[in-house]
Protein backbone atom coordinates (compact mmCIF):
# COMPACT_ATOMS: atom_id res chain seq x y z
CA UNK A 1 0.00 0.00 0.00
CA UNK A 2 1.67 3.45 -0.85
CA UNK A 3 1.30 6.33 1.54
CA UNK A 4 -0.34 9.24 0.57
CA UNK A 5 0.97 12.01 -0.84
CA UNK A 6 1.10 15.22 1.76
CA UNK A 7 -0.99 18.08 0.91
CA UNK A 8 0.84 21.09 0.01
CA UNK A 9 1.38 23.84 2.63
CA UNK A 10 -0.57 27.26 1.71
CA UNK A 11 1.73 29.74 0.56
CA UNK A 12 1.60 33.36 0.99
CA UNK A 13 1.01 35.54 -2.07
CA UNK A 14 4.61 37.50 -3.02
CA UNK A 15 2.65 40.72 -3.08
CA UNK A 16 1.38 40.48 0.52
CA UNK A 17 4.45 39.66 1.98
CA UNK A 18 6.15 43.07 0.20
CA UNK A 19 3.62 44.87 1.72
CA UNK A 20 3.85 43.47 4.91
CA UNK A 21 7.51 44.26 5.04
CA UNK A 22 7.04 48.16 3.60
CA UNK A 23 4.47 48.60 6.37
CA UNK A 24 6.52 47.52 9.10
CA UNK A 25 9.61 49.18 7.23
CA UNK A 26 7.28 52.63 7.16
CA UNK A 27 6.03 52.29 10.45
CA UNK A 28 9.54 52.01 11.64
CA UNK A 29 10.22 54.95 10.17
CA UNK A 30 7.48 56.65 11.39
CA UNK A 31 8.78 55.79 14.72
CA UNK A 32 12.06 56.97 14.04
CA UNK A 33 10.97 60.02 12.50
CA UNK A 34 9.07 61.01 15.11
CA UNK A 35 11.44 60.45 17.60
CA UNK A 36 13.90 62.78 16.14
CA UNK A 37 11.16 65.33 15.49
CA UNK A 38 10.83 65.00 19.19
CA UNK A 39 14.28 65.24 19.86
CA UNK A 40 14.44 68.45 17.89
CA UNK A 41 11.66 70.01 19.34
CA UNK A 42 11.76 69.64 22.91
CA UNK A 43 12.25 72.30 25.29
CA UNK A 44 15.46 72.37 27.08
CA UNK A 45 15.68 72.52 30.73
CA UNK A 46 16.99 75.95 32.15
CA UNK A 47 20.81 75.86 33.03
CA UNK A 48 21.31 74.74 36.55
CA UNK A 49 22.71 77.77 38.55
CA UNK A 50 24.96 77.55 42.04
CA UNK A 51 25.91 80.47 44.35
CA UNK A 52 29.71 80.00 44.68
CA UNK A 53 30.37 79.92 48.59
CA UNK A 54 27.43 81.61 50.97
CA UNK A 55 25.12 83.53 49.12
CA UNK A 56 25.15 85.65 52.23
CA UNK A 57 28.37 86.84 53.38
CA UNK A 58 29.23 89.79 56.10
CA UNK A 59 32.88 91.77 55.74
CA UNK A 60 33.63 93.42 59.75
CA UNK A 61 35.70 96.14 60.40
CA UNK A 62 38.36 94.97 62.79
CA UNK A 63 38.70 97.11 65.65
CA UNK A 64 42.08 95.85 67.02
CA UNK A 65 43.96 99.51 66.03
CA UNK A 66 41.42 101.01 67.85
CA UNK A 67 41.48 99.14 70.90
CA UNK A 68 45.53 99.22 71.11
CA UNK A 69 45.36 102.29 70.79
CA UNK A 70 43.33 103.13 73.85
CA UNK A 71 44.34 100.43 76.00
CA UNK A 72 48.08 102.73 75.35
CA UNK A 73 46.69 105.67 77.52
CA UNK A 74 47.62 105.28 81.17
CA UNK A 75 44.19 107.32 82.60
CA UNK A 76 40.87 106.44 81.82
CA UNK A 77 39.96 107.08 77.80
CA UNK A 78 37.27 106.22 75.53
CA UNK A 79 36.91 106.64 72.14
CA UNK A 80 34.47 105.68 69.09
CA UNK A 81 32.37 107.66 66.60
CA UNK A 82 29.00 109.38 66.49
CA UNK A 83 27.93 106.98 64.47
CA UNK A 84 26.78 103.46 65.94
CA UNK A 85 26.99 102.12 69.66
CA UNK A 86 30.45 100.71 69.64
CA UNK A 87 32.92 102.40 72.47
CA UNK A 88 36.19 101.70 72.95
CA UNK A 89 37.66 101.93 76.78
CA UNK A 90 40.30 100.98 78.95
CA UNK A 91 38.28 101.73 81.81
CA UNK A 92 34.95 100.73 82.88
CA UNK A 93 35.03 102.16 86.91
CA UNK A 94 33.17 105.39 87.56
CA UNK A 95 35.51 108.68 87.38
CA UNK A 96 34.52 112.28 88.58
CA UNK A 97 33.78 114.22 85.89
CA UNK A 98 33.70 118.24 87.06
CA UNK A 99 32.27 120.43 84.51
CA UNK A 100 31.58 117.78 82.09
CA UNK A 101 28.18 117.57 84.60
CA UNK A 102 26.90 120.45 82.53
CA UNK A 103 26.56 118.47 79.27
CA UNK A 104 24.17 116.46 81.31
CA UNK A 105 22.75 118.80 83.26
CA UNK A 106 21.94 121.21 79.79
CA UNK A 107 20.41 118.05 77.85
CA UNK A 108 18.05 117.12 80.66
CA UNK A 109 16.71 120.12 81.47
CA UNK A 110 16.40 120.96 78.14
CA UNK A 111 14.30 117.56 77.52
CA UNK A 112 12.25 119.17 80.34
CA UNK A 113 11.83 122.66 78.55
CA UNK A 114 12.55 122.06 74.75
CA UNK A 115 14.36 125.21 73.34
CA UNK A 116 14.28 125.47 69.52
CA UNK A 117 16.78 125.98 67.50
CA UNK A 118 17.88 129.54 67.09
CA UNK A 119 15.69 130.66 69.41
CA UNK A 120 16.48 132.75 72.63
CA UNK A 121 13.80 131.05 75.27
CA UNK A 122 12.69 131.95 77.80
CA UNK A 123 13.49 134.96 79.87
CA UNK A 124 15.02 134.18 83.72
CA UNK A 125 15.29 137.67 85.49
CA UNK A 126 18.29 137.31 87.56
CA UNK A 127 17.48 136.69 91.04
CA UNK A 128 19.63 137.57 94.82
CA UNK A 129 19.89 133.08 95.12
CA UNK A 130 21.60 133.74 92.06
CA UNK A 131 24.04 136.20 93.16
CA UNK A 132 25.10 134.52 96.22
CA UNK A 133 25.48 131.87 94.04
CA UNK A 134 27.83 133.59 92.17
CA UNK A 135 30.10 134.60 94.83
CA UNK A 136 29.65 131.09 96.56
CA UNK A 137 31.30 129.64 93.00
CA UNK A 138 34.00 132.58 93.07
CA UNK A 139 34.75 131.79 96.74
CA UNK A 140 35.73 128.24 95.73
CA UNK A 141 37.64 129.17 92.73
CA UNK A 142 34.91 128.50 90.23
CA UNK A 143 33.78 130.15 86.90
CA UNK A 144 31.16 132.60 87.34
CA UNK A 145 30.06 136.06 86.28
CA UNK A 146 28.62 138.32 88.48
CA UNK A 147 25.25 140.20 86.91
CA UNK A 148 23.30 142.70 88.70
CA UNK A 149 20.01 141.21 90.28
CA UNK A 150 16.87 141.56 88.36
CA UNK A 151 19.27 142.00 84.59
CA UNK A 152 17.20 139.71 82.51
CA UNK A 153 18.99 136.45 81.04
CA UNK A 154 17.46 134.16 78.18
CA UNK A 155 17.56 130.77 78.38
CA UNK A 156 20.31 130.41 74.91
CA UNK A 157 22.54 133.28 77.16
CA UNK A 158 22.65 130.75 80.16
CA UNK A 159 23.19 127.45 77.76
CA UNK A 160 26.17 129.69 76.32
CA UNK A 161 27.74 130.76 79.14
CA UNK A 162 26.94 127.25 80.86
CA UNK A 163 29.04 125.20 77.84
CA UNK A 164 31.37 127.83 76.64
CA UNK A 165 33.77 129.19 79.48
CA UNK A 166 31.77 126.59 81.49
CA UNK A 167 30.28 129.34 84.03
CA UNK A 168 28.82 127.65 87.05
CA UNK A 169 26.58 130.43 88.47
CA UNK A 170 24.78 130.23 85.36
CA UNK A 171 24.78 126.21 84.96
CA UNK A 172 22.98 126.45 88.30
CA UNK A 173 20.87 129.02 87.90
CA UNK A 174 19.78 127.63 84.63
CA UNK A 175 18.53 124.32 86.63
CA UNK A 176 16.84 125.96 88.91
CA UNK A 177 14.83 127.52 86.63
CA UNK A 178 13.77 124.30 84.78
CA UNK A 179 13.49 122.21 88.18
CA UNK A 180 13.04 124.14 91.25
CA UNK A 181 15.83 122.88 93.45
CA UNK A 182 18.39 120.35 93.75
CA UNK A 183 16.64 117.24 94.56
CA UNK A 184 14.69 117.43 91.59
CA UNK A 185 17.30 118.31 89.37
CA UNK A 186 18.82 115.01 90.53
CA UNK A 187 16.12 113.01 89.97
CA UNK A 188 15.27 114.69 87.21
CA UNK A 189 19.20 113.33 86.05
CA UNK A 190 18.74 109.76 87.54
CA UNK A 191 15.61 108.91 85.30
CA UNK A 192 17.33 110.13 82.31
CA UNK A 193 20.32 108.73 83.05
CA UNK A 194 18.17 105.29 83.64
CA UNK A 195 16.42 105.74 80.58
CA UNK A 196 19.15 106.21 78.35
CA UNK A 197 21.53 103.00 79.88
CA UNK A 198 24.10 105.56 81.49
CA UNK A 199 24.26 103.33 84.19
CA UNK A 200 27.42 104.49 85.84
CA UNK A 201 26.58 108.25 85.29
CA UNK A 202 25.77 110.24 89.04
CA UNK A 203 25.37 113.81 89.92
CA UNK A 204 24.94 115.36 92.98
CA UNK A 205 24.54 118.74 91.72
CA UNK A 206 24.51 120.65 87.90
CA UNK A 207 28.12 122.19 87.46
CA UNK A 208 30.47 119.83 88.12
CA UNK A 209 32.05 121.27 91.42
CA UNK A 210 30.86 118.63 93.65
CA UNK A 211 33.69 115.72 92.92
CA UNK A 212 31.01 113.02 93.56
CA UNK A 213 29.50 114.20 90.22
CA UNK A 214 30.98 110.78 88.40
CA UNK A 215 30.59 108.52 85.04
CA UNK A 216 32.53 105.75 83.36
CA UNK A 217 34.90 107.17 80.05
CA UNK A 218 31.85 105.45 78.11
CA UNK A 219 28.65 106.82 79.18
CA UNK A 220 30.76 110.07 78.92
CA UNK A 221 31.50 109.25 75.00
CA UNK A 222 27.78 108.26 75.11
CA UNK A 223 26.68 111.89 76.55
CA UNK A 224 28.79 113.63 73.71
CA UNK A 225 26.77 111.50 71.52
CA UNK A 226 23.43 112.75 72.94
CA UNK A 227 24.92 115.99 73.25
CA UNK A 228 25.95 116.16 69.09
CA UNK A 229 22.25 115.19 68.27
CA UNK A 230 20.75 118.06 70.10
CA UNK A 231 20.74 120.69 67.17
CA UNK A 232 20.99 123.36 70.46
CA UNK A 233 23.75 121.86 72.33
CA UNK A 234 25.55 120.78 69.16
CA UNK A 235 25.45 124.90 67.69
CA UNK A 236 26.73 125.96 71.20
CA UNK A 237 29.48 123.35 72.11
CA UNK A 238 30.77 123.98 68.32
CA UNK A 239 31.74 127.76 69.13
CA UNK A 240 35.50 128.83 70.11
CA UNK A 241 34.01 132.15 71.53
CA UNK A 242 30.88 133.95 71.48
CA UNK A 243 29.85 137.69 72.88
CA UNK A 244 27.41 138.30 75.83
CA UNK A 245 26.80 141.62 77.25
CA UNK A 246 25.95 142.99 80.66
CA UNK A 247 29.73 143.77 80.31
CA UNK A 248 30.80 140.36 80.34
CA UNK A 249 32.20 141.00 76.53
CA UNK A 250 33.83 137.75 74.51
CA UNK A 251 34.27 134.55 75.74
CA UNK A 252 36.36 132.07 74.99
CA UNK A 253 35.72 128.14 75.05
CA UNK A 254 37.74 126.17 77.41
CA UNK A 255 38.23 123.50 74.56
CA UNK A 256 42.30 123.63 74.16
CA UNK A 257 41.52 121.39 70.54
CA UNK A 258 39.80 124.87 68.71
CA UNK A 259 42.53 126.10 66.73
CA UNK A 260 44.82 123.32 67.41
CA UNK A 261 42.73 120.66 65.27
CA UNK A 262 40.99 120.96 62.00
CA UNK A 263 37.15 119.99 62.22
CA UNK A 264 36.65 120.59 66.03
CA UNK A 265 32.80 120.03 67.30
CA UNK A 266 33.89 121.55 70.72
CA UNK A 267 31.80 119.60 73.69
CA UNK A 268 33.00 120.34 76.90
CA UNK A 269 35.98 120.52 79.67
CA UNK A 270 36.09 119.54 83.09
CA UNK A 271 38.93 119.77 85.81
CA UNK A 272 39.11 120.39 89.89
CA UNK A 273 41.68 118.91 92.44
CA UNK A 274 40.59 115.56 92.43
CA UNK A 275 39.07 114.51 89.21
CA UNK A 276 42.29 116.18 87.33
CA UNK A 277 41.69 117.31 83.98
CA UNK A 278 39.33 115.87 81.51
CA UNK A 279 37.67 116.43 78.25
CA UNK A 280 35.29 115.05 76.25
CA UNK A 281 36.27 115.67 72.43
CA UNK A 282 34.44 115.80 68.68
CA UNK A 283 36.34 115.93 65.72
CA UNK A 284 34.53 115.93 61.83
CA UNK A 285 36.54 114.56 59.01
CA UNK A 286 36.45 112.20 56.11
CA UNK A 287 37.43 108.49 54.88
CA UNK A 288 37.55 107.91 51.38
CA UNK A 289 34.22 110.58 51.15
CA UNK A 290 32.45 109.27 53.79
CA UNK A 291 31.92 112.01 56.71
CA UNK A 292 32.65 110.93 60.06
CA UNK A 293 32.84 112.21 63.36
CA UNK A 294 35.56 111.05 65.93
CA UNK A 295 34.39 111.30 69.62
CA UNK A 296 37.42 111.00 72.34
CA UNK A 297 37.23 111.13 76.01
CA UNK A 298 40.02 111.49 78.79
CA UNK A 299 39.68 111.53 82.03
CA UNK A 300 41.91 112.25 84.89
CA UNK A 301 44.68 113.73 83.64
CA UNK A 302 47.57 115.10 85.79
CA UNK A 303 48.28 118.50 83.43
CA UNK A 304 46.34 120.80 80.91
CA UNK A 305 49.06 119.77 78.59
CA UNK A 306 48.53 115.68 79.13
CA UNK A 307 44.55 116.23 78.62
CA UNK A 308 45.59 118.14 75.30
CA UNK A 309 47.87 115.66 73.69
CA UNK A 310 46.19 112.49 74.72
CA UNK A 311 42.96 113.93 73.47
CA UNK A 312 44.81 114.56 69.96
CA UNK A 313 46.65 110.99 70.11
CA UNK A 314 43.43 109.11 70.35
CA UNK A 315 41.77 111.70 68.38
CA UNK A 316 44.77 110.45 65.59
CA UNK A 317 44.23 106.82 66.15
CA UNK A 318 40.73 106.96 65.57
CA UNK A 319 41.35 108.96 62.12
CA UNK A 320 43.51 105.94 60.39
CA UNK A 321 41.18 103.44 61.40
CA UNK A 322 38.16 103.60 58.71
CA UNK A 323 38.71 100.85 56.62
CA UNK A 324 38.10 100.81 52.58
CA UNK A 325 37.11 97.34 52.20
CA UNK A 326 36.42 95.49 48.49
CA UNK A 327 32.90 93.86 49.23
CA UNK A 328 32.53 92.76 45.43
CA UNK A 329 35.67 92.56 43.60
CA UNK A 330 35.77 93.07 39.76
CA UNK A 331 35.59 89.59 37.77
CA UNK A 332 34.82 87.69 41.06
CA UNK A 333 33.13 84.03 40.49
CA UNK A 334 29.91 84.96 42.05
CA UNK A 335 28.04 81.54 41.04
CA UNK A 336 27.82 78.82 38.30
CA UNK A 337 25.47 77.92 35.51
CA UNK A 338 25.69 74.38 34.22
CA UNK A 339 23.77 73.07 31.06
CA UNK A 340 21.88 70.54 29.94
CA UNK A 341 24.72 68.91 28.63
CA UNK A 342 27.03 69.50 31.39
CA UNK A 343 28.89 72.98 30.29
CA UNK A 344 30.14 74.83 33.51
CA UNK A 345 29.65 78.17 32.49
CA UNK A 346 31.39 80.57 35.14
CA UNK A 347 28.72 84.10 36.41
CA UNK A 348 30.80 86.56 37.73
CA UNK A 349 30.37 90.28 39.14
CA UNK A 350 30.40 92.66 36.08
CA UNK A 351 31.39 95.67 38.04
CA UNK A 352 32.87 96.33 41.96
CA UNK A 353 31.19 97.42 45.81
CA UNK A 354 33.63 98.93 47.98
CA UNK A 355 32.37 100.36 51.63
CA UNK A 356 33.89 102.74 53.87
CA UNK A 357 33.44 101.14 57.73
CA UNK A 358 34.60 102.15 61.16
CA UNK A 359 35.76 98.95 63.85
CA UNK A 360 32.75 97.83 65.26
CA UNK A 361 30.48 97.84 61.28
CA UNK A 362 29.58 95.48 59.10
CA UNK A 363 28.76 95.42 55.08
CA UNK A 364 27.05 92.68 54.09
CA UNK A 365 26.75 90.74 50.42
CA UNK A 366 23.65 89.21 49.06
CA UNK A 367 24.14 87.26 45.63
CA UNK A 368 20.93 86.10 43.72
CA UNK A 369 20.96 84.24 40.22
CA UNK A 370 18.16 84.71 37.88
CA UNK A 371 16.88 81.79 35.44
CA UNK A 372 18.88 81.98 32.08
CA UNK A 373 18.17 81.01 28.23
CA UNK A 374 20.30 80.55 25.29
CA UNK A 375 22.10 83.71 25.02
CA UNK A 376 25.53 85.47 24.52
CA UNK A 377 28.43 85.66 27.10
CA UNK A 378 27.57 88.65 29.16
CA UNK A 379 24.17 88.56 29.60
CA UNK A 380 22.56 89.72 32.75
CA UNK A 381 22.77 86.68 35.34
CA UNK A 382 21.52 88.13 38.54
CA UNK A 383 22.64 90.53 41.18
CA UNK A 384 25.06 91.41 44.25
CA UNK A 385 23.28 93.16 46.61
CA UNK A 386 25.41 95.20 48.94
CA UNK A 387 24.79 97.11 52.63
CA UNK A 388 26.77 98.93 54.24
CA UNK A 389 27.14 102.64 56.51
CA UNK A 390 28.56 103.93 53.50
CA UNK A 391 25.94 102.98 50.89
CA UNK A 392 23.84 100.36 49.35
CA UNK A 393 23.98 99.26 46.15
CA UNK A 394 23.83 96.36 43.44
CA UNK A 395 26.67 95.10 41.42
CA UNK A 396 25.29 92.87 37.99
CA UNK A 397 26.54 89.68 37.60
CA UNK A 398 26.71 87.99 33.88
CA UNK A 399 28.09 85.13 31.94
CA UNK A 400 31.41 84.51 30.88
CA UNK A 401 30.75 82.35 27.69
CA UNK A 402 27.82 81.78 25.87
CA UNK A 403 24.73 79.71 26.55
CA UNK A 404 24.39 77.61 23.86
CA UNK A 405 21.73 74.38 22.89
CA UNK A 406 23.26 71.41 22.88
CA UNK A 407 23.16 69.74 18.92
CA UNK A 408 21.12 67.58 17.23
CA UNK A 409 22.96 63.98 17.95
CA UNK A 410 22.95 65.12 21.74
CA UNK A 411 19.42 65.38 22.07
CA UNK A 412 18.80 62.03 20.22
CA UNK A 413 21.38 60.48 22.23
CA UNK A 414 20.17 61.64 25.88
CA UNK A 415 16.31 61.29 26.11
CA UNK A 416 16.40 60.77 29.87
CA UNK A 417 18.33 63.94 30.26
CA UNK A 418 16.18 65.57 27.24
CA UNK A 419 12.41 64.36 28.76
CA UNK A 420 13.07 64.13 32.29
CA UNK A 421 12.51 60.33 32.30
Amino acid sequence: MTDPVPSPSPRVPRRRGRRLAATLTALAALLVGGYAAACALAPLPAPALAVSGAAEQRIDADPAAVQAAVDAQPRPTAAGWLDGEEIWVNSEEPAPIASISKLVTVLVALEAAPLEAGSEGPVHVWTAEDRERTEEYLAEDGVAYPIPVGTEVTTRQMLMLALIPSANDFAAAYAASVFGDTASFVAAVDDWAQRHGLDSLTLFEPTGMDERNAASPADVLRVARLALGDETVAEIVSMPEADLPWGIGTVESTNPLFGALPGIRGLKTGRTSIAGYNLASAQAGEASGRALVKLAVVLGRDTANARFADSVAVLAALDAAPQAIDVVAAGEEIGVATTVDGIRVPLVAAGAAEAVLIPGESATRTATLAELGVGDAGQRAGAVAVTAPSGDGDVPVVTTAEIAEPGFWWRVAHPARLFGG
